[in-house]
């Protein structure tokens, strides 16, 4: 089944190759294939596999840059597959293993490969690639800012090795539909409410050290932006949005949840996320010489948010694949570097299932429990 999934797209069967011009591209050729890892219940459990697995380099130049994992146990086995973020994203990570378990449970179905690997600005819709294209070029690219990046030889750096925390929890049936009938009483989304109480519950817990304006990062879908063909497309196909709130004790959780939704709503009309990107892939390296050493050079994104709320909504698993029964899907799982925290959310099956990454640097496993309980606390409150 791995292997017909790698062969349906092109992008789970590629690695990286360099230029003489030190420019880096994608091929499928002589690509090993997607190893499978076998574990038994006493040797491991699902998140101690993932702790160590973030921790650990994908060799991009020889690929694949995809790895699956079985831990096996008597009544219910353990599914975990490491994707290299560059080649894909949460939603794509759903796709993938979505096609594994119809392999799995029909292994006469044709495989119907795509040719191309997915080409990002070539997918976007005519309509909005004008309205992109017509837009006042980024002030980085009119006043040459990128180019001001002092080029230092890399230094050989180890992989980071960060002692990683990781909560779960789930919402049972009833209480996932209440989330979502709140959020259409009130013409929001469930993605507002999520962050304005996981929120509301980090500004409880800090709120008086260090203010109640807090900010959400939101990974967004660029697939409604694109061609209809590229719904079935595994690869990357996202951008990221920050908002800030105001989450003073006087504010309602319905209030906050409003301010993100209109927030993000504007932003995203406004094809803000997709414009920057394209621009970005269009224009960035046209001036490089070396583009590998500009990359080594470039700063890191500041971590200037409370948490990354990756809410992947309705996926498209089956309950039941033949003889298979998807019980539960914890994801997307981030390697959560540089002080980041990132909140995994995917609604299967009825049910929301939710995870929390994040290096215990940032905060002890403690205080993380206490934001998550103070969270809980807050959705009971709200879909009594």
């Amino acid at each position: 089944a791995l292997l017909k999934v790698q062969k349906k797209h092109p992008l789970a069967r590629v690695r990286v190759e360099m230029t003489k011009e030190k420019k880096q591209f994608i091929t499928t050729e002589n690509v090993p294939k997607i190893p499978l890892i076998e574990f038994n219940r006493k040797e491991t459990d699902w998140k101690s596999l993932i702790k160590e697995e973030l921790c650990k380099p994908f060799d991009i130049f020889k690929g694949p840059m995809i790895r699956v994992f079985l831990i096996q146990r008597e009544n219910i086995s353990d599914v975990i597959a490491v994707f290299h973020h560059a080649l894909c994203d949460g939603l794509s990570a759903v796709l993938f293993l979505h096609d594994v378990f119809l392999f799995l449970s029909n292994p006469d179905m044709p495989v119907n490969p795509y040719t191309d690997a997915p080409i990002f600005l070539k997918l976007i819709k005519k309509s909005i690639l004008e309205i992109i294209r017509k837009r006042e070029l980024p002030d980085w690219f009119k006043n040459k800012e990128h180019l001001n990046v002092k080029l230092k030889p890399p230094q050989e750096e180890p992989f980071p090795q960060p002692d990683f925390a990781i909560h779960n929890w789930f919402f049972t049936e009833d209480k996932t539909k209440k989330i979502i009938s709140l959020a259409k009483e009130n013409n929001i989304s469930v993605h507002a409410i999520l962050g304005a109480v996981l929120l509301e519950a980090f500004a409880q817990e800090f709120g008086t050290k260090e203010g109640y304006e807090r900010i959400l990062q939101s990974p967004i879908n660029f697939k409604p932006f694109l061609v209809d063909e590229a719904k079935e497309y595994f690869g990357l196909f996202m951008g990221i949005l920050t908002v800030n709130l105001d989450c003073s004790p006087e504010k309602t959780i319905l209030e906050i949840a409003e301010d993100i939704h209109t927030k993000l709503k504007e932003k995203i009309d406004n094809y803000e996320p997709l414009g920057g990107y394209y621009f970005f892939n269009e224009y960035l390296l046209n001036d490089i010489e070396d583009p590998e050493l500009y990359y080594a050079n470039r700063p890191s994104r500041p971590m200037n948010y409370d948490f990354s709320l990756s809410n992947l909504g309705r996926i498209q698993t089956q309950k039941k694949y033949g003889n298979y029964e998807i019980e539960k899907v914890y994801g997307p799982i981030f390697s959560a570097i540089r002080g980041e925290r990132v909140i995994g959310v995917a609604t299967h099956q009825g049910k929301m299932f939710f995870t929390c990454i994040y290096d215990k640097d940032c905060f002890s496993y403690d205080t993380g429990s206490s934001i998550i309980q103070k969270a809980l606390d807050i959705f009971h409150d709200i879909i009594k």
